[in-house]
């Protein structure tokens, strides 16, 4: 929800990736685990400033009681493909594959979405490292905001 290393102290991290184990920060195994959603989503003027709707589409699931974030090492390409078509009760990690599928934003949740937020597709690809990434809102504020992230070449587990 806020800078990388900032979100890891507070245990507030809302993804990892490769398969990274125990000896990270893990706040989604007391929140029911950790999803990614994308969605297209459609402005129509004016934008309504209530939430924003609905539209998404669970696409990444690791459950709470794995011990792990998720298996995909893709960088959130939407490549990575793992576990069969889930919902968010499944109890084995599942990635289903988005490469392709047109949507413009990402979702990040817990699996209790009790910590969210939500980001342009664009402030989650490209490479950065510490790079200021646009948040267009969390349930931490309602206002566009930046964080610091990273999306290293040789990183697997980035963003």
């Amino acid at each position: 929800l806020r800078d990388y290393r900032y979100s890891v102290n507070r245990k507030e991290q809302l993804y990892l990736g490769n398969n990274v184990g125990a000896n990270r920060h893990q706040p989604q195994w007391s929140h029911g685990g950790a999803d990614v959603y994308i969605r297209n989503k459609v402005v129509k003027l004016p934008d309504c400033t209530k939430m924003d709707g609905g539209g998404w589409k669970l696409v990444r699931h690791v459950p709470a009681d794995t011990g792990r974030w998720h298996p995909a090492a893709d960088q959130l390409r939407g490549t990575a493909t793992y576990g069969g078509k889930g919902t968010k009760q499944s109890q084995h990690p599942w990635s289903i594959r988005y490469a392709g599928t047109r949507f413009n934003e990402f979702m990040f949740a817990t699996g209790d979405c009790k910590r969210w937020m939500i980001v342009p597709r664009t402030s989650v690809l490209g490479w950065y490292s510490n790079g200021q990434r646009e948040i267009l809102k969390s349930s931490t504020s309602a206002k566009p905001y930046k964080a610091r992230w990273y999306r290293r070449h040789r990183n697997r587990e980035d963003p």
